[in-house]
């Protein structure tokens, strides 16, 4: 297997969510001996809508598509010359400073990639669709399906952000609204990727760009973006594709075993296409020193045993399925232990991932009970070294943090239309409003992560708002948002 992130997708996808990049949101850090909730202050001024209303927006209008595939156009920006500034020392190393130090701190002079890179993006995210051709991919390699451009695009998005600062510094609001604008919709094609590391990958490229919005929102001379926010696709990254591409891989690993489990004809499969099939989860697995040639045998002989001695609890599960007993007499006890895995495997998914059609706020708890199931492992023992169901305990994703991503990113953007709400009502009534009730003009958006109102408090010349702590939980940077606005004049 690969070990890096441009190589195996199912290693890529762990890294991804240990490293938190698809659930950081961009938040300040939060100090420790406070609150642990992070405050995003902003000094807002009043603001009324553009002229017309949509002048502004963070998402392609049709009539600025020009036909193609975006992909294509995305992979046109990898020229070497142009992405050279990923291997650059100074730009790694100082990149988040730039990203979240002050603006008025920021040093131009140092930052440089690539215009023609730039351009490029911009020309890409103007593309009437975008097919990233993984399909026949993921059906040819499975978990093993390697995401090159993966890791590029999100130092691209970056790239993005950072000239999104340099534009702001210099006063260029409009430019700086287009690279806002090229990041959302980078982020919203990424996420119509059949694959949930896209997914997570289009929600750190989206969530780049929401701090850029906190800045934009602040100059004086900034237009209201409540009409470009709530135009914006909702959800921005959809995860439906990635879940659906996750089975795809599982049909890498057994093929035609969904169609035996579900049409209820089972084709006894010999021993060479068993073995097959059995390398191949052992190279997912990645046993203890199966990449020594002597050993591998003796590796997987041991491993095929230790997944015979299911047998009992795969049989069980598929005669709850409907299955005869007499149906799996001519079948090979490995066969039914493997078609046992692929039935638990896709029962426990989609007990899971059906709530992602639900509205979060409502879905939540039952997606935590659901999960619950996975974390709850089932022990070794010396009659099962390698209990039943450890196939979905080793390849189903955290399915909890991935359905918790999207929602998050929406409540900030939610969060956003709120406070462009109040300076809309602001410069009509010329004062600010003392009570949420006094917003009239246009609706003023809910919470999708609890779907409570946001919590409103005046106090003199600012304005709290906060998306509360769910029920039954405890306050965190990952559950509860927080802004703190500043009222001027």
């Amino acid at each position: 297997m690969k070990t890096s992130l441009n190589g195996n997708i199912t290693l890529a996808f762990f890294l991804v969510l240990l490293a938190g990049v698809a659930l950081s949101q961009e938040q300040p850090p939060a100090s420790p001996k406070t609150n642990p909730v992070p405050i995003i202050k902003l000094k807002i001024h009043p603001k009324d809508e553009p002229s017309p209303a949509l002048r502004y927006t963070l998402f392609p209008d049709t009539r600025e598509l020009v036909h193609g595939n975006a992909a294509q156009a995305y992979f046109r920006a990898f020229n070497p010359d142009w992405i050279s500034f990923m291997n650059n020392k100074e730009f790694t190393e100082n990149q988040d400073k730039w990203l979240n130090g002050p603006l008025s701190e920021l040093d131009e002079s140092k930052i440089r990639f690539s215009s023609g890179m730039l351009e490029q993006i911009h020309e890409a995210t103007r593309k009437s669709y975008c097919d990233w051709d993984m399909y026949a991919k993921l059906r040819k390699d499975g978990f093993g399906t390697l995401l090159p451009e993966t890791q590029t695009l999100r130092q691209i998005s970056r790239a993005l952000a950072l000239d999104c600062r340099l534009q702001l510094k210099k006063g260029n609001i409009e430019k700086a609204l287009e690279d806002a604008k090229a990041g959302f919709t980078l982020s919203y094609h990424l996420g119509n990727s059949p694959t949930l590391i896209q997914g997570l990958v289009a929600i750190a490229s989206g969530s780049i760009m929401l701090p850029r919005l906190d800045e934009i929102i602040q100059q004086e001379k900034s237009p209201n973006l409540y009409w470009a926010l709530t135009s914006l696709p909702r959800p921005l990254v959809d995860f439906r594709n990635g879940i659906g591409g996750e089975a795809i891989m599982l049909d890498h690993l057994f093929p035609g075993f969904r169609e035996m489990l579900y049409s209820g004809k089972i084709r006894p499969l010999p021993n060479d296409e068993l073995e097959k099939m059995l390398k191949l989860i052992t190279d997912v697995v990645q046993l203890p020193d199966s990449n020594k040639p002597l050993l591998k045998p003796l590796t997987d002989a041991i491993f095929q045993a230790a997944m015979v001695a299911n047998l009992g609890e795969a049989k069980k599960l598929l005669l709850e399925h409907g299955f005869k007993e007499e149906s799996l007499k001519n079948v090979s006890p490995l066969q039914v232990v493997m078609m046992g895995e692929v039935l638990y495997y896709d029962k426990f998914c989609q007990d899971l991932t059906k709530w992602n059609f639900i509205p979060y706020h409502i879905a939540r708890a039952e997606i935590a009970k659901a999960q619950a199931v996975k974390e709850k492992k089932t022990k070794p023992s010396i009659s099962s070294p390698i209990p039943f169901k450890f196939l979905s305990a080793l390849v189903a994703p955290a399915y909890k943090n991935v359905m918790n991503a999207s929602p998050r990113f929406e409540r900030r953007i939610a969060m956003l239309r709120t406070v462009e709400a109040i300076r809309l009502q602001a410069a009509k009534d010329k004062k600010w409003p003392e009570t949420v009730d006094k917003i009239t003009l246009v609706p003023l958006a809910q919470d999708p992560y609890t779907g409570k109102p946001f919590q409103w408090k005046k106090d003199a010349d600012k304005i709290t708002l906060t998306g509360p702590t769910p029920d039954g939980e405890n306050p965190s940077q990952q559950n509860t948002l927080i802004y703190e606005l500043e009222l001027l004049n």
